[in-house]
Formats: structure tokens, C-alpha cells, sequence
């Protein structure tokens, strides 16, 4: 048995190839959306994929599934509650699959999602007992699935199932069998995930915190204390991936370079800039009404998170080197009405004698004597960061508004007073004030580094739950 895992860090995601060496075949547990990684494997490791196996129907990203089953011929597993749109097998509690040697048998694990499937795999060569599940989003190394992503009213009865599959269906299993799920460290998909991308169903009895719970509504409780929220994007996956998502045949397009002159007439039509440059560059002079999502890892999770998927958009890069990997996120998360990138950047941009403008960026130490002068000068402080975050610490004063939520909150934000944003250090504030520019918010800047750094300075922290703090208080010179 050969097991290859495969990590998006942003995205949190997780899959696998196993396969039989001894006959030479192969399956490909929860494939992301870009599936050449898969291919080049098997094409590397001598065997050829003949299923494509799910764990659930997606909300955090788009399935390579049906992509990969009709590029290999491989037979596309999902449980049989998922009721795909195209053509699949779908599988209920105890049914097995064939893998040369191995035998994948299906676990009916609601939870996460109701139609939730684990998979036991057992290499018959050697005995006849698991050696390893594919837990998908129940049993997560140092955490489990959440249950609330298909709404409020669910969570607490799909809690009840999530407790019912540990128990009952996963824990059961010997020390030894191993753990991979499909949700690692980075997804939304829970809270407190593990770096560690594997693990034991020994390891994970003793030292999970969500497997000590041993009474089920106190588990459901905890379960759903401080989940964090999640992109507006997760609410368009799983009919997307239950209906079928258009098929890619295995290429990645390529980003095209715009003229000036064309991204220009893009822009006066329904087009967006996404400036993917860092944020002190963004700060520095960007295109009028672009919005900054600086590449990285979580480029993929904010574009979900802010720009309307119907909206086309144009990137802004530093480095070209960054087109192939924001096109991969971009898709992996159902965007692809990406027209390319501006050639010659903000460059070309300036030397065509087309305007720019600036956004503020702050110190630490700027911020808080800002804030001591105090008077009608003196910023509304807005942390962009996620609640349990802002309880945790924040700046006395300042006001939580996800940097998600932002554009629904703008009514609430004067547009007579400065304003700051702050978070962990300075990825998301750059994100926020870039959106608050483009809604016509005139002084706006964002801290560098955020509150580690405000803390390491000896600044004055809050404590306690933000809930209240949502409110934007009253402009310091109004009666």
C-alpha cells in the first residue's frame, strides 16, 4: 500500500492517493478542483487511478471529482444521500470497493454533513481488519467537523449525529488505525485543527478535546462555542459540487496579459482590479477603486470572501510567477470569470498618466498617540479579525467588524471621522481598508503588524466578547 497526502495550506485542505503496488491501482480521496497533481502522481508511482472517492458533498471548495473520473475512466463513490446530478456510485454503510488488495469499506458518519461517508481500508494481504480510515470532515486530527455550515437550525441535530458516528462508528477502532481526514490546519471548516496532516485513533482518543466530552449535549456545546465565521463563498459549493462543475480537462487556464488601454475600458464597464500586490505596496499608489487581496496562501479563502463570483477581474501582480498558483485558487473556490493580468503592473499603469491613490498605513505607536490626542481627529478603530480574536485582546475601543462582513456594515461607518483597521498583522486591515476606499471612505488606513505587536509595545489591551463592541459608537465631537 502506498499513500500519498496532498496539502493546500490556505485552504485547509486535504487529500490522498492510496494505492496497491502489487496490481497497480489507484483511488484519489476528496481531489481539489486542479487535478494535474494527481495525475503527475500516478504517472510518477507506475498506477492507474480507477476511483475517485468523497468523503461528502464540499462547502469549502470546489470537487475535482467529476473532472478526474472522466479524465482516468475511474468510477466516481460519494454516499448515496449526496445524490450527485451526474454520474456516480453512491454508497451506503458496509458496502465495500476493491483496490487490488485493499478493501475500502463505507461508514455512514453524519455530522459534518448528513450524507457524510468514512472509509475503513483493510490491505488483505495482510489481515482482514482496518489499517486506516479517511474520516473526511467527522474525526479531524486535534478537532472534528462542524456541524452548523448548512445552517443554524441543523447545527445542534447534526451535533447529535456528529457525537453518534465518533462513538459509535470511528472510535470503536483499534489504536492503531490510522486517521486521515480532509480537513486540516487553515480550514474553516472547524476550529483548533492540528498542523499535523494524519494521525492514530489511539492518539486522537487520548489527547482530542472534542473526543472527551462523553455526554452528548455537552459535546454539542462545545462543538459550537467560538467556530469561526466562513467566507460568503462556502454558500455556492455544495449545490455547485451536487450538480456538477464544469470540467477543466486537466489544464489550468492561463491568466492573459491586458493592456493598459483594455483593463482601463474593463474598469469603466462591471470589471475589478485585484491588486495582488503585499499591502505596503497597495498602500503605497493603487489603480482607483481596486481592491487588495495580497497573494498568499489565503488569497483564494478573501477573493471568496469579498468580490462578487459573477464579477469579472483583472489581477495586479508583483511577481508573474504568482499568475498559476491565484488562478488554482481562484478556481478551486468557483472562480473563473478571471480576465488576466495588467501587463507591466502599476507601472505601466503610472506611465500611461492614469491616476492613483494611496491608502494610510499606521505603526503601532502612530496609532495609539492618535488615539491619546483624542478629539474629532482621533480614528474609529475598527478590528477586522474574527470574535473569539477580539475577545481575546484588542484595542480599548475599537469596534469588531469582520473584514468579511465590511461591505454589508458600511451604512454603520461615519464617513466624517478617520478610520483605522487592525488585525494580527496587517493582511486582512490592508484587505478592509482597500475595500473602505472603494466605497468612498476618504481617510482610511490600516496598522502594520496588529495587535501582537501592539501587545509587545506594552499598549493597553481589552478583554471580553465583542458582541456588543459591533455597535460603531457615537463620533467623539457629536452631543
Amino acid at each position: 500500500m502506498r499513500i500519498r497526502q496532498f496539502v493546500i495550506p490556505g485552504l485547509g485542505h486535504l487529500s490522498t492517493l492510496i494505492a496497491d503496488d502489487g496490481s497497480g491501482v489507484a483511488a484519489v480521496v476528496d481531489p481539489r478542483r486542479d487535478v494535474d497533481a494527481y495525475l503527475a502522481a500516478a504517472a510518477a508511482d507506475g498506477v492507474r487511478i480507477t476511483y475517485v472517492i468523497e468523503t461528502h458533498l464540499h462547502n469549502d471548495y470546489v470537487s475535482g471529482g467529476r473532472d478526474l473520473a472522466a479524465l482516468t475512466g475511474a468510477t466516481h463513490v460519494i454516499g448515496a444521500g449526496a445524490e450527485l446530478a451526474y454520474a456516480h456510485r453512491g454508497v451506503r454503510h458496509g458496502e465495500s470497493l476493491d483496490l487490488g488488495g485493499l478493501r475500502l469499506t463505507a461508514l455512514e458518519t453524519p455530522g459534518h454533513t448528513p450524507e457524510h461517508v468514512s472509509y475503513a481500508v483493510a490491505d488483505t494481504s495482510r489481515a482482514e481488519e482496518p489499517l486506516l480510515l479517511f474520516t473526511g470532515g467527522s474525526l479531524l486530527v486535534g478537532a472534528v467537523g462542524r456541524t452548523d455550515l448548512l445552517g443554524e437550525e441543523n447545527a445542534v441535530p447534526y451535533g447529535r449525529a456528529m457525537f453518534r458516528s465518533l462513538h459509535e462508528v470511528l472510535l470503536p477502532h483499534e489504536d492503531f488505525v490510522g486517521v486521515y481526514p480532509t480537513h486540516g490546519a487553515g480550514s474553516l471548516c472547524s476550529t483548533g485543527i492540528a498542523s499535523t496532516p494524519n494521525s492514530t485513533i489511539g492518539f486522537e482518543r487520548r489527547y482530542n478535546p472534542m473526543i472527551q466530552p462523553t455526554e452528548v449535549e455537552e459535546f454539542v456545546r462545545v462543538l459550537l462555542r467560538d467556530q469561526p465565521a466562513f467566507p460568503h463563498y462556502f454558500a455556492r459549493m455544495r449545490p455547485l459540487n451536487q450538480a456538477g462543475p464544469g470540467l477543466l480537462g486537466g489544464r489550468i487556464p492561463d491568466a492573459r496579459p491586458v493592456t493598459v488601454d483594455e483593463t482601463r475600458d474593463l474598469l469603466a464597464g462591471e470589471a475589478l482590479l485585484v491588486d495582488a500586490r503585499q499591502p505596503e505596496a497597495h498602500a503605497e499608489a493603487h489603480v482607483p477603486g481596486s481592491v487588495s487581496i495580497p497573494a498568499g496562501s489565503s488569497f483564494g479563502t478573501w477573493l471568496g470572501w469579498v468580490v462578487d463570483p459573477e464579477r469579472p477581474f483583472i489581477l495586479l501582480l508583483d511577481d508573474p510567477a504568482d499568475r498559476d498558483d491565484l488562478v488554482r485558487q481562484a478556481l478551486r473556490i468557483g472562480y473563473e470569470r478571471f480576465v488576466g493580468y495588467l501587463a507591466g503592473g502599476i507601472g505601466a499603469w503610472r506611465q500611461a498618466g492614469l491616476p492613483t491613490e494611496s491608502t494610510g498605513r499606521l505603526t503601532v505607536e502612530e496609532l495609539a498617540g492618535q488615539l491619546a490626542a483624542g478629539g474629532p481627529d482621533a480614528p474609529l478603530v475598527i478590528d477586522v479579525r474574527q470574535l473569539s480574536e477580539f475577545a481575546a485582546g484588542h484595542v480599548p475601543g475599537s469596534v469588531h467588524i469582520r473584514g468579511g462582513d465590511l461591505p454589508s456594515r458600511l451604512r454603520d461607518l461615519p464617513r466624517d471621522r478617520p478610520i483605522a483597521t487592525i488585525c494580527a498583522s496587517g493582511y486582512r486591515s490592508s484587505i478592509a481598508a482597500s475595500l473602505l476606499r472603494r466605497a468612498g471612505f476618504g481617510d482610511v488606513s490600516w496598522v502594520a503588524d496588529g495587535l501582537p505587536e501592539w501587545q509587545a509595545c506594552g499598549l493597553p489591551v481589552q478583554r471580553g466578547d465583542g458582541a456588543l463592541a459591533e455597535r460603531v459608537p457615537a463620533e467623539p465631537h457629536a452631543h
